[in-house]
């Protein structure tokens, strides 16, 4: 079928009358809005018929490209207005033709694109096996060039992934806006429900291979000239724990995972527990990916500043695991009964996330404010006999996660990490039982921005416990009498004891694995330091 041939359905089938639900004499009748309306159809209208006009297939990747972008900016300005002016201006089958335009014309891009990633595949693949070839000639200068031509190809797939994980979350974000209307008939609002799901899943497949794409990209810049750093670093780099360790774990993981879920690209149906458990696992394991690389590179950024090692790679890296991350659990959550994930879903997919879990504002954690404790004193005793602050009120503990379901996963495996960071294989009953009170049933709501944000406040809190006052007032017991100096040290012991207590819950509130995704990429290095921080200060309490 040719370019013109398949743009041919929807040229036409959204006209700016169609748009304006009513005829007017002149533009000085019509409001803003539909002014604002009727342009943005008539640019779809224009990309249409420039997407027709052309045989030639790159060509036509790029017009049709410029359609899917025409159709979803009309949904993304109806979706910006009050329901009942929207309403007025697109009524509910207009919005389904535009979902529909968006899906048809990113589906043919797709198709046409399809031998470009295939050729790019072959000739990375090839130009590798000539550079190891080479190394064994040492033939300095033609493996440099051979280097770049390997480099130069994951990059050109790179931006091939990119622009297709684009169009991906383009048709869900129509998907979404369809699958929230109120109108149409039971089968056919189902028959969306579906298209969602399979569009979300679709999104995180593609993000998958894209953050596959990108660790190739940096993989083959560090090994292909491992044997020019020093000693020290090229271990830390192509060691057997090392970066490019760490990097090849994850994305074969998460590949392996993806190919385990057999129902996330199938017909769009909710998935059984199997493959939940599976998503699951791959929200996970990129999550815990992300915030390992992000140490790695604030590492090698100030140990080694200036060895000439890919550290923005690294950073988009560690972006794109964390974006995935979010996809992974927005495919889990559309999992939920229809009531649960209208609305809120159709406002997550009304635009791309500009970074993994950004629903907490900037600046959450780390900058609550301390409170203040109140000062335990034993009655009638002197004043050597006072404890430090105690702030170990109810109020402040975190609630009880819930657990997630466990008798409900079939006996079937699914893919968990090692502390080698080596994929083994594991039953599923197993991962659902270890995953028991981290934050979330599978598939149900994420843990609340007020709980979390709850337990922020806390973690700043406890890590202003002065463990030195205590241990000051341990020390003047040598000048009490010894009736008094018991009692005293009894009382230090006991508060001790509680702090200890608040600081483990605080620590276990925080290990939920939906508490990483509803952080910022800036947020989550701050919060695994304070609670490095806080962990150092439990052991210190304990000791």
């Amino acid at each position: 079928m040719s370019e013109g041939e398949a743009m041919a359905p929807v040229g036409s089938q959204l006209s700016t009358a169609q748009v304006e639900g009513t005829s007017s004499s002149s533009n000085e009748d019509i409001s803003p809005t539909q002014l604002r309306m009727n342009s943005l159809v008539q640019q779809l209208t224009d990309c249409e018929a420039a997407a027709r006009k052309t045989d030639v297939p790159e060509e036509a990747v790029e017009l049709i490209s410029r359609v899917v972008d025409a159709a979803s900016a009309i949904l993304e300005y109806r979706a910006s207005l009050p329901a009942a002016e929207a309403q007025t201006i697109m009524p509910d089958d207009k919005v389904r033709r535009c979902c529909q335009i968006v899906c048809d014309a990113a589906n043919e891009v797709d198709k046409l694109g399809l031998s470009t990633i295939t050729k790019l595949d072959k000739k990375t693949k090839k130009a590798a096996g000539m550079v190891d070839k080479l190394y064994s000639y040492s033939q300095a200068d033609r493996q440099e060039l051979l280097i770049l031509n390997v480099e130069n190809h994951h990059t050109a797939a790179i931006k091939w992934w990119e622009k297709k994980a684009w169009r991906s979350e383009r048709q869900r974000s129509a998907c979404a806006a369809t699958a929230s209307l109120s109108s149409g008939t039971p089968v056919m609002r189902e028959a969306e429900r579906c298209a969602l799901r399979l569009r979300a899943g679709s999104v995180l497949s593609v993000r998958i291979w894209l953050v596959r794409e990108r660790i190739g990209l940096a993989r083959a810049k560090i090994e292909l000239r491992a044997s020019r750093f020093e000693p020290d670093l090229k271990e830390l780099l192509v060691g057997r724990n090392g970066v490019v360790q760490l990097m090849a774990s994850a994305a074969q993981e998460a590949l392996r995972a993806l190919s385990l879920a057999k129902g996330i690209m199938d017909d769009g149906k909710t998935l059984n527990a199997h493959d939940c458990a599976v998503v699951e696992k791959i929200m996970e394991r990129l999550s815990d990916f992300g915030l390992a690389l992000h140490e790695v590179h604030t590492k090698l950024s100030h140990t080694y500043p200036d060895a000439g090692l890919p550290l923005k790679l690294f950073e988009r890296i560690v972006d794109d695991a964390w974006i995935t991350a979010h996809d992974a659990m927005h495919l889990l959550n559309l999992q939920s009964p229809p009531s649960a994930i209208m609305a809120p879903q159709a406002q997550a997919g009304a635009a791309m996330p500009a970074r993994a879990g950004a629903a907490i504002p900037a600046g959450t954690a780390g900058t609550a404010a301390v409170s203040e404790g109140t000062t335990a004193r034993r009655k009638g005793k002197s004043k050597h006999k006072s404890a430090a602050r105690a702030g170990t009120s109810a109020a402040g503990q975190p609630s009880t996660p819930v657990a997630a379901n466990a008798g409900t996963v079939p006996a079937a495996k699914v893919l968990a990490r090692s502390d080698q960071v080596a994929s083994t294989q594991v039953r599923a009953q197993e991962v659902a039982a270890s995953s028991s009170g981290a934050g979330s049933t599978i598939g149900g709501a994420a843990l609340s921005m007020e709980v979390l944000t709850e337990r922020l406040k806390r973690l700043d809190e406890l890590l202003q416990f002065d463990l030195a006052g205590q241990q000051s007032v341990v020390s003047q017991v040598r000048q009490m009498k010894p009736e008094e100096a018991g009692k005293v040290v009894d009382d230090v012991a006991q508060y001790l004891r509680a702090q200890a207590i608040e600081m483990q819950t605080c620590l276990a509130g925080l290990q939920g694995r939906n508490v990483r995704l509803l952080l910022t990429s800036t947020q989550l290095p701050k919060v695994h330091e304070r609670t490095d921080q806080l962990k150092g200060l439990l052991n210190m309490v304990l000791g």
